[in-house]
């Protein structure tokens, strides 16, 4: 029995450029919209998909377990469109070093991460980051530098 393609998976099969796939989406950006404006607004999509995600992540003050997971963030921060660069670090001073019983463990928390992203939109790129300020309480993302 054959099975009808449907159009979704003769998309998919078909190999897309990537100036075609940014001539689509560039249709639900304000046209006004600088390159620069661009590559920000994709710095704060990073920042803030990142915490999304990553907050409330069980973990131990493990050395080869903190440098895994910095790995899996910086590698799967920068699979999405324009992020170049990614640099994570995880502050593990409050973290607890081992389970006093099998319910026991630490969660990853804005106020022990320091984030730096660099995103590039065409000619302009934009560098992010995250940090606790602690005077605030609060996980603030920021932008660094624009170029």
């Amino acid at each position: 029995m054959k099975t009808k393609s449907t159009s979704f998976q003769k998309a998919s099969a078909t190999k897309i450029s990537k100036k075609a796939v940014e001539q689509n989406l560039n249709k639900y950006f304000d046209r006004s919209l600088t390159e620069r404006e661009r590559a920000v607004f994709e710095g704060g999509i990073a920042l803030g998909a990142l915490h999304q995600q990553f907050m409330g992540i069980p973990i131990l003050k493990d050395a080869d377990l903190l440098a895994a997971i910095e790995k899996v963030i910086e590698k799967s921060t920068t699979l999405r469109p324009f992020k170049i660069r990614a640099r994570v670090r995880i502050q593990s001073q409050t973290l607890k070093s081992r389970k006093s019983h099998a319910y026991d463990y630490s969660t990853l928390k804005g106020e022990n991460v320091i984030v730096r992203v660099e995103c590039q939109y065409r000619k302009a790129r934009a560098i992010v980051g995250m940090k606790h300020i602690d005077e605030l309480d609060y996980d603030l993302m920021f932008v660094e530098k624009i170029q």
